[in-house]
């Protein structure tokens, strides 16, 4: 698409992904217009967590070795790509980050000094357990990008803007409509929308609800422990997480966020 003669492009969209998207192609030249139903802040996007991490969203078992090495080369641009926006403009901060568990790490593993990107992992060392007061026998820290997505997104939107995008606010019913659009390139950021306007049975929504609490500035450490994740954030303190595969709802389940306050009250008893 970047090496095409195409100048004008379409995007779908215009969450985290449309518009980091948009950005890109527009540093390359391009001339690109988003439609989307909705703008930031009301997208999905700004209620994410918004930790740079290497986290696959993709099924092993249909893994092969030319997707493998484009993720790996998509992982290894995009955190060399992201530290330009390490900024207070930006929402985009260096945190340490620790990662609790009772169950030995590995070399070999995705956070791991022989893993398949080690260099993404800054400051990677493990911890003994004199060192530390979590309920858990092992801890391995490194440093992280934390991204607060209301700085972000907003910053985002106002580049596009800068470089002269253009926004049409529009929602698409069928493919037909997204057919007729001026642009001969179009570049699909919808998210879960693309089930219905492209006939995408194969994508499901797996929910993840966040418990928000008041902004404490002395944490200022990103802790993971199996399923739940705390993030310290300017806006306030982001505790997670669920992942339940197939829940279409946007309703707030009162079992999960007890869950999520119980898990996190346990972690950091010892403390």
């Amino acid at each position: 698409m970047l090496a095409s003669d195409q100048k004008q492009i379409a995007i779908l969209g215009c969450g985290v992904i449309g518009l980091s998207t948009a950005r890109l192609l527009q540093q390359s030249g391009k001339e690109v217009t988003i439609y989307a139903k909705t703008l930031p802040p009301e997208t999905t996007s700004n209620t994410a967590g918004g930790l740079w991490f290497p986290y696959s969203v993709f099924d092993d078992d249909r893994e092969t070795p030319q997707f493998h090495q484009q993720y790996v080369q998509a992982v290894r641009f995009s955190y060399t790509y992201f530290q330009q926006f390490v900024s207070y403009d930006y929402g985009v901060e260096w945190v340490p980050n620790y990662v609790v568990t009772n169950e030995a790490f590995t070399d070999t593993e995705t956070l791991g000094v022989k893993g398949p990107f080690p260099e993404v992992f800054p400051e990677l060392r493990d911890h003994q357990p004199s060192e530390h007061r979590f309920p858990y026998r092992y801890l391995r820290s490194f440093d992280a990008m934390l991204i607060e997505p209301h700085p972000y997104m907003r910053a985002l939107l106002r580049d596009f803007r800068l470089a002269g995008g253009r926004i049409v606010m529009r929602e698409f019913h069928e493919l037909g409509e997204v057919t007729k659009l001026p642009e001969a390139v179009v570049v699909n950021c919808t998210g879960l929308g693309a089930r219905s306007l492209f006939s995408d049975q194969e994508l499901v929504p797996i929910k993840g609800q966040l418990t928000y609490l008041l902004p404490q500035p002395e944490v200022n450490d990103v802790v993971l422990a199996d399923d739940l994740y705390i993030f310290p954030r300017r806006d306030g303190i982001v505790l997670g997480g669920t992942h339940v595969r197939g829940d279409w709802s946007l309703e707030p389940d009162a079992q999960a966020k007890r869950h999520v306050l119980e898990g996190h009250a346990r972690i950091f008893s010892g403390l």
